[in-house]
């Protein structure tokens, strides 16, 4: 995978988080909120689950890797308690993460990259493989969005790579 692989992969990852948090914004609080027994609970939950993931990888990306406390206190429904306060939110890691692939070769792409995994021990794996990663991380919680959706009764919109960018 090269440089436009990856700039093709996050441009499409970030069209289809977009068009699954435009469907949670359609639902009503107690759909949104609604604990359907996934592994993140409801569909709010699972969506500030991934945003958080993205941060804590952009994190490593950039030569800091947080400590499980301090990641995951600023992606809890304490501190980001709605669906307009996660999208500002998620917006911004959007627009540092564009900054950071903008700025990246292919030899940095295809180089080791270490970090801390949230235990603390450490961790190592090519930058390009990390980028996949999180893209893979973000397709299997859109589909547990879109099952969610499904069990309310809704239409859920189609995120299928073919469809869009």
């Amino acid at each position: 995978m090269n440089l436009t692989d990856i700039r093709h992969l996050f441009d499409y990852t970030e069209w289809a988080n977009e068009l699954a948090m435009d469907a949670a914004a359609e639902l009503s609080d107690d759909h949104l909120l609604r604990d359907v027994g996934v592994s993140h609970k409801s569909i709010f939950g699972t969506l500030l689950h991934m945003a958080g993931a993205e941060w804590i990888w952009l994190e490593r990306w950039n030569g800091r890797s947080p400590a499980k406390y301090k990641a995951w206190l600023m992606w809890t429904t304490d501190s980001c308690a709605d669906l307009l306060m996660l999208k500002e939110r998620w917006r911004d890691l959007i627009d540092r993460r564009a900054q950071f692939i903008s700025e990246l070769d292919e030899e940095r792409l295809d180089a080791e990259l270490a970090f801390k995994l949230l235990s603390g021990d450490p961790s190592s794996m090519p930058l390009v493989d990390q980028m996949q990663h999180v893209a893979n991380h973000a397709t299997l919680h859109r589909g547990q969005i879109v099952g969610m959706i499904r069990q309310l009764g809704i239409e859920p919109p189609s995120t299928d790579l073919l469809l869009g960018s």
